[in-house]
Parts: C-alpha cells; sequence; structure tokens
C-alpha cells in the first residue's frame, strides 16, 4: 500500500491474556461477531469500512503494518503497548470535587448519574469514571487500552479509485454511513448534496473542515461545493366530494365510512316528518309526546 491511499478493509481487535478465553473483543466491522461478543452497538458502521493508509490516526504498529499490506491478504499481528496505546500514566489519574462533574453536559440534565465507568470531557479531555466517593471523583484520563497487548487481524478488501468513491469513503469516515449524500465530480471541483441530517446537525459544520481537508490532500480537488436542497412538499388532491357527507343536525360532517353504514338513516332524515297538528283546545303539544323531528 502507498500512504495517502484510500481502502476498505476489515478487521478484529483483541486484548491479549494468558489464557485465551480471558481476550477480549473491543472493536470490529464484523456485526456478527460483534453481536456474538457482546459489543455490538446500534449506531456503529458494519462491513468493510474506508481508510486512508498513512494518516496516522491508528495505532503506531498497525499504520506500518498496512504500509506492508496487500488487498485480499490477511494479517494478523501482535503489538506491544508502546506500539499501540502506550503505557498507564499515573499522572493522568485526576481528582474533581461532585460539584465540578455535577455542571458537565453530561449530567447537568440530571437524568444521568456520574457513577464508575461514566465517560466525561474536561478541557478537551476524554477520561472515565473510576469511583465517587465523598464528594471527591477519581477520573482515568489514559486511554481504556492503555497498558495492554494487543491483536490484531485484519485483510483490505479492495482500493477506493474512482473519485466520486474517494469522496464518498471520506464522507464515511468523519460522518459514518449516512445515506443522502450526492456526489459530482468533475475534474478538480467537486459538488457535494448534503444528507437531510446535516441540516440540522450542529456536529456537521465542524466534519465539514475535517471533509475539506481530506478532500483537498488525498484527492486533490481545488473546489469543494457543498449544497442545500429544499424542496417544497408536493401538496395532496382535494378531497372526493363523494367521501364527504352531507352536513346533519348542528352542521356536523360525517365521515365518509360512518355515511355509507348509516345510509338509510340519513335518508330517513332528509324526508321531513309531517307537522303535528296542536290538540284540542289550542294547548301547547306535550314535548314527551311529540314525535322527534330532528331526524
Amino acid at each position: 500500500m502507498k500512504k495517502g491511499e484510500i481502502v476498505r478493509w476489515d478487521y478484529e481487535g483483541w486484548t491479549v491474556a494468558p489464557k485465551p478465553e480471558d481476550c477480549e473483543l473491543f472493536d470490529t466491522t464484523d456485526e456478527k461477531l460483534a453481536r456474538e461478543r457482546g459489543i455490538y452497538r446500534e449506531e456503529a458502521s458494519y462491513g468493510p469500512t474506508p481508510i486512508i493508509i498513512g494518516a496516522e490516526r491508528l495505532v503506531k504498529g498497525l499504520e506500518a503494518s498496512l504500509l506492508e499490506a496487500d488487498v485480499d491478504k490477511e494479517v494478523e499481528l501482535v503489538l506491544p503497548p508502546a506500539q499501540a496505546f502506550g503505557e498507564r500514566d499515573a499522572r493522568k489519574m485526576e481528582i474533581h470535587s461532585l460539584s465540578e462533574i455535577l455542571r458537565l453536559p453530561e449530567f447537568r440534565r440530571g437524568d444521568r448519574d456520574p457513577v464508575p465507568g461514566a465517560r466525561v470531557v474536561l478541557g478537551n479531555r476524554e477520561g472515565r469514571i473510576v469511583s465517587v466517593r465523598g464528594g471527591r471523583v477519581r477520573v482515568d484520563y489514559n486511554h481504556e487500552l492503555a497498558g495492554k497487548t494487543l491483536r490484531y487481524k485484519y485483510i483490505i478488501r479492495s482500493r477506493v479509485e474512482a473519485p466520486e468513491d474517494k469522496v464518498a469513503a471520506i464522507l464515511e469516515i468523519h460522518y459514518g454511513r449516512q445515506p443522502g449524500f450526492k456526489v459530482d465530480v468533475k475534474g478538480t471541483e467537486a459538488s457535494i448534496t448534503v444528507a437531510e441530517r446535516c441540516k440540522f446537525d450542529p456536529q456537521w459544520t465542524l466534519t465539514k473542515i475535517m471533509v475539506v481537508r481530506d478532500l483537498r490532500e488525498h484527492v486533490g480537488l481545488s473546489t469543494i461545493r457543498f449544497v442545500e436542497e429544499y424542496t417544497k412538499p408536493v401538496e395532496g388532491p382535494a378531497p372526493d366530494e363523494a367521501a364527504v357527507a352531507p352536513e346533519g343536525v348542528g352542521g356536523a360532517v360525517t365521515d365518509a365510512a360512518e355515511t355509507e353504514s348509516k345510509g338509510a338513516v340519513a335518508q330517513e332524515s332528509a324526508q321531513k316528518s309531517p307537522e303535528p297538528k296542536p290538540p284540542s283546545g289550542g294547548e301547547a303539544p306535550d314535548p314527551s309526546t311529540s314525535p322527534d323531528t330532528t331526524g
């Protein structure tokens, strides 16, 4: 592989332990394996995933191995901590007050509690709560795989070569496998119609900057346009007059289905009953004995 190439790969990442049964799967593109090992995530993308060779976004040992890899050739390697996520650093264990932690956006709404294992972001650093005692919270800012030997197994499935496919791959790298993007590349210019979600996602504004950087460096584009489309909804046809029932007493409109089921009643209601004759003596008729004329 050459530095800067865009490829699609499948991989598994495991921790190494003295007993094989104690090895833990921490990442994979294999959905079935993720489900079997209990690490499946609904928001994750499974199947061959795009990466940029030599972009220094993976651990050092894996980056070096990919530069020597070939398409359709499976590779397995074991990386010591120095070639993976580094050794654990005691200086990255810090103590914060509980009140400071509770002010973080993660807990401000009150629907989450700061408990061991919860992730927090303080000063642009991501950490994991280790303990909560007496109003003090201990946070570990080491990577959760720091100090561990790791085993990777991977295979490069294909090179991404067409300009439109490269643009789509970079969008997927930074924004996930989001349907709705439309890409048109002509020479060194690209027009990208963004997915519907982007119009309402504040994160897209930051993601777009990284997308532009990679498109310039790894696809060779000089001009990149992002297009938002807003199409006026097509109005539906006017309601069928036959489906609207005639106005009843009080001006109420009956549902078409109800009108059909009560057709006989509606027809009878349309015929006016004869005007009742007042009883002899000119007395007003008793309402309880008068025939119903409301229909």
